[in-house]
């Protein structure tokens, strides 16, 4: 093998009824050039555009990691990197064989040459922070928009009113909330702006711009023009391209949170398909500002040490590419808060729903009990005991 700069690699969890060694190689052979079938011995060319075994690791019989090395040789130097990566490690047989009967692939890592080639967040946590003035000790809190669809354009802006009057930082369209006639586009952030402007607060309003590829631009810029200051994007509907199309867009200069409900598609069984720590990696380098890891003590997956994990590939340094903020969300409230800041850190965005809007006192109340669950964990406080003479967290609780 040459130059670790001239190849990116991948970890594959295999578990087969063969040798794993050989599988290993197989996998790496067959997910680049495949058989030599040419006259002769096989070209030095051939040879260099042929996928590497470079490491094992065995947990059984049949069963264990697989390092595979993938040469850039095979793609031009400008082509879009993701397509590369996408082509090599997973474009071909390797979830086909029928002697291999699991394959997932749990990480892979990439040389700077292809790094560069990514855009990556344009603004992360910090840079998020930063537009709204906060200091690096504050606590970056967001609202979903519930119920889910069904809302008229002036219910989500009395909502959203109300939670930027109380003190939230950002406030977000739900995934479902897909512009249909009785909520449109255009409309709705104008209506959620204005009601912003009454709490005199720098609030960021992500916007649902879900669309197909060729339309995901035309409606950025809609969004925009309408005064929209962040969009949200659902990655599985519409495609890590169309990320990667607005995250490299000069014009589109604001903050895109990355929704990925489904993604339990690729992950949900241990030993079958893209673990959710290769899906947060895509999601930073394709430049995603924030993303959504899961919540202790919420109503979805994925799990405590899968969402650990994920926050760590969203922070830690990767040559130029900026972090990309965890979300904590799906099932976020007042009464889990604390644990989760215990769990994750407090560099994180800590975005609620249900958990806000269904305080008995109302959306304001519901933000206030948030931000005093917040204090309790930066003061250090039991949560029963720092709500005592506050009505909105011991209402929430």
């Amino acid at each position: 093998m040459g130059e670790t700069s001239d190849y990116f690699t991948v970890d594959y969890l295999i578990e087969t009824s063969g040798n794993l060694k050989e599988a290993g190689e197989r996998i790496a052979r067959e997910e680049t050039t495949g058989k030599w079938v040419g006259r002769g011995e096989p070209s030095e060319l051939f040879m260099k555009c042929q996928g590497t075994l470079v490491e094992v690791q065995e947990m059984g019989k049949g069963k264990g990691i697989v390092k595979c090395a993938f040469p850039l040789i095979n793609f031009p130097e400008d082509e879009d990197p993701y397509t590369a990566f996408w082509l090599f490690a997973t474009g071909g047989p390797a979830f086909e064989f029928h002697d291999i009967e699991w394959v997932k692939i749990l990480d892979f890592h990439l040389p700077a040459k292809m790094l560069r080639l990514f855009p990556g967040p344009r603004f992360g946590l910090r840079g998020i922070k930063e537009l709204l003035s906060l200091g690096e000790e504050d606590l970056l809190l967001g609202m979903f928009v519930k119920p889910c669809a069904g809302l008229t354009v002036e219910e989500v802006a009395e909502r959203c009113g109300e939670a930027a009057e109380a003190g939230i930082d950002i406030v977000s369209d739900d995934e479902k909330m897909a512009n249909p006639a009785y909520c449109p586009l255009e409309e709705r952030i104008k209506a959620v702006k204005e009601a912003i402007k009454r709490a005199e607060r720098k609030v960021l309003y992500c916007a649902h711009i879900t669309t197909s590829p060729d339309k995901i631009k035309e409606r950025a810029y809609r969004a925009l023009e309408a005064g929209a200051d962040a969009l949200m994007i659902h990655i599985l509907a519409s495609g890590f391209h169309s990320l990667s199309i607005l995250a490299r867009d000069p014009n589109i200069n604001v903050p895109i949170y990355v929704e990925s409900g489904g993604r339990s598609i690729y992950d949900r069984l241990p030993n079958w398909g893209l673990s959710s720590v290769a899906f947060a990696k895509l999601v930073r380098l394709m430049g995603g500002d924030a993303l959504q890891t899961g919540v202790v003590g919420g109503y979805l997956r994925p799990d405590v040490e899968t969402a650990k994990e994920m926050t760590r590939v969203m922070r830690e340094p990767l040559g130029r590419i900026k972090d990309c903020a965890p979300a904590i969300a799906g099932g976020l409230k007042p009464s889990n808060l604390v644990h989760n800041l215990a769990t994750f850190g407090a560099d994180v965005l800590a975005i609620a729903g249900v958990g806000i809007l269904s305080h008995p006192l109302g959306t304001k109340a519901g933000v206030k009990a948030m931000r005093q669950a917040a204090e309790a964990f930066r003061l250090g406080i039991p949560l029963d005991e720092y709500a005592k003479d506050k009505d909105e967290l011991r209402l929430a609780l």
